[in-house]
């Protein structure tokens, strides 16, 4: 990309103009009455936006294969609208139900079109439909009760309960694939960011804070299936039991503070959440001296002490993404 430096111009009235680069203009198809966008950006810089309110339908076509779940799903992340599956002769059953079962993971994707050898998809839902942080405070409170009933379902050695756990955590897992997917095209195409007042670092954000709620619920599912490996091993000890429980409520109240603080970014609701993570993290230390001190523990019990320490971890990277901003 070349850089030119073109002069200002000036009127009678005090106007200033500058030259826009022919080229540039031919590529746009840019005639004289052609609107163009212009925004000032927060370093001062001017931008000059041609098809600003333009949205690119792209469509991509795969072929049928092993890795035609993956291939889908990878198409979805990178904002495709239309998802076409084409075979070269005729579409089995077994590969159409692939289709259709990855596509209903997905949120906003439908089967427009369908016959023998095809299948077209499309999201029928738009990059500014939905603005992230709603997303993602809907993911984050499937999460946090992902998180509480595992640990109902840990405290009361609960196997049915503990076997919903994993089939509720793939609504939280198409809620991340659907804010990938709006942050990518966000990140791609700035204009519609700019719709909706998001920065690219903003961007970045909600990305990292996605993935570790996603993560938190993952591991609130491992958590859940401790369940009935406890209650072979016979349970777990009276002497945690009123310790873990207590620990549980707090970790809890814990992740609650982090994310406050992530949506607020205020130095209180910041301060309190690094206060209730410190207390967390004092009390894991406890509980875990308390197990070494102890012989006869489960060994399932190790684990559980393992999977509260990344948990908390987990918790703690969201915190270090909420510190306020300097002000440009």
């Amino acid at each position: 990309m070349t850089v030119e430096i073109r002069r200002l111009q000036s009127t009678r009235d005090g106007t200033f103009l500058v030259t826009l680069p022919k080229e540039w203009a031919k590529r746009f198809n840019l005639q004289k009455g052609s609107p163009i966008h212009v925004k000032e950006r927060v370093d001062g810089c001017l931008i000059l936006d041609p098809r600003y309110g333009a949205e690119e339908a792209q469509e991509i076509v795969l072929r049928p294969s092993e890795r035609m779940e993956d291939n889908i799903l990878s198409s979805y992340l990178l904002g495709y609208e239309f998802v076409a599956v084409e075979a070269a002769g005729r579409l089995s059953e077994e590969e159409r139900e692939r289709v259709k079962r990855t596509a209903s993971r997905l949120i906003g994707v439908e089967v427009i079109e369908e016959d023998e050898r095809r299948i077209l998809l499309q999201c029928l839902l738009r990059a500014t439909a939905i603005p992230p942080e709603k997303i993602l405070r809907r993911q984050y409170i499937l999460s946090k009760s992902l998180l509480d009933d595992s640990f109902k379902a840990l405290l009361s050695l609960n196997l049915g309960e503990a076997e919903r756990i994993k089939d509720r955590d793939e609504e939280i897992d198409r809620l991340y694939f659907l804010l990938v997917r709006i942050l990518r095209s966000l990140i791609v195409n700035p204009r519609l960011g700019e719709k909706l007042g998001i920065s690219p670092i903003d961007c970045l954000d909600y990305r990292l804070v996605a993935s570790l709620v996603e993560k938190i619920a993952d591991t609130s599912v491992e958590v859940a299936e401790l369940v009935g490996r406890l209650k072979a091993q016979g349970g777990i000890p009276k002497a945690f039991h009123s310790f873990l429980k207590t620990f549980s409520g707090k970790l809890s109240s814990t992740y609650e503070d982090a994310l406050k603080a992530v949506f607020s970014r205020g130095e209180r609701t910041v301060s309190q959440a690094l206060k209730s993570l410190q207390e967390a993290m004092e009390s894991l230390k406890s509980l875990e001296e308390d197990a070494l001190k102890r012989k006869g523990n489960p060994p399932a019990l190790y684990i559980l002490l393992t999977l509260l320490g990344t948990l908390l971890d987990q918790i703690k990277d969201i915190t270090d993404l909420a510190y306020p901003r300097p002000q440009p």
